[in-house]
């Protein structure tokens, strides 16, 4: 049985959101030693053909594709020594990169997002880079090219009182001692929450990830009419964040959660800072606490 590569998918649609997000990913495949894998979804959107220059029909569409895939391959080859491959799928955005992330045994997805969709029909469907998140099994990295990365130096690690944010503490050891980065703990006070609690919490995640050999600090924030997503992201900027790490539920939701939006859709959408969603197993990590 061959030997796994590591893998970074990198979904273009040759935006400039995206294309930010494969300078990124570059970062994350050498700390990973992986190779990235580039994947072009084909479909009737206008955004996409517009980048393309417009081809006249699908077999055009397909070739300006592979050129542009083959361009984006050497050149990215060339300048910065990582391994690069190319694939080109025909069908829905998001169910074609959860298909793709199966096929090659992804381990990291990286994409950039434009931010919240304005118009209500794509904000109740979900964007393709949440409905990315929630499909998918690897963890997903979302760029909205406003801050960019050279290096990841420290880890943004919010918390709330529920095991499965504990989840990502694993995903957090893992890329913190990839790029020998400090993780700072958060976690943002709400009305209703049980301060000795959460705060017993909190120590427990920093004495854990401290005695794994990782710097930690923690920090429990007053409750603000903020909010807990701009509170959060405020933390972030002011603490030096590169990179915040969040979980996200892969359970059914209710249909008022499309309407009125999550947290995990709100810190995607507003952060300027990449954010890696976790999709929590139902036994992956639970050992450890």
């Amino acid at each position: 049985m061959a030997e796994h590569i590591p893998t970074v998918l990198v979904p273009l649609g040759f935006s400039e959101q995206s294309l930010v997000a494969l300078d990124q990913a570059v970062i994350f495949a050498k700390a990973m030693k992986a190779k990235i894998v580039m994947l072009a979804v084909l479909n009737n959107d206008t955004h996409l053909k517009e980048a393309l220059n417009n081809p006249n029909d699908k077999d055009a569409l397909k070739k300006a594709a592979k050129t542009k895939l083959v361009e984006l391959q050497s050149e990215y080859s060339a300048k910065t020594g990582v391994v690069i491959e190319h694939l080109i799928a025909e069908g829905v955005v998001y169910e074609e990169i959860a298909r793709v992330s199966d096929l090659i045994e992804a381990d990291l997805v990286i994409m950039g997002t434009n931010g919240k969709p304005q118009n209500f029909r794509k904000r109740f469907i979900g964007s393709n880079a949440y409905r990315t998140v929630t499909l998918v099994k690897p963890p997903v990295i979302t760029i909205k090219g406003i801050r960019n990365i050279e290096e990841i130096n420290t880890i943004i690690f919010p918390l709330v009182l529920d095991r499965r944010s504990k989840e990502k503490v694993g995903p957090a050891l893992h890329f913190a001692r990839l790029f020998g980065a400090t993780i700072k703990v958060v976690s943002i006070l709400s009305e209703s929450d049980d301060r000795k609690k959460l705060m017993a919490n909190i120590k427990q995640v920093e004495t854990f990830v401290t005695d794994h050999g990782v710097p930690c600090s923690s920090e429990l924030i007053e409750p603000t009419q903020k909010g807990i997503v701009k509170n959060t992201l405020e933390y972030a900027y002011a603490n030096g964040g590169d990179l915040l790490i969040i979980t996200e539920d892969d359970k059914e939701r209710d249909i008022t959660d499309y309407f009125l939006g999550t947290d995990v859709q709100a810190m995607i959408y507003h952060s300027e800072i990449p954010v890696m969603s976790i999709t929590p197993s139902e036994v992956k990590w639970e050992a450890m606490w």
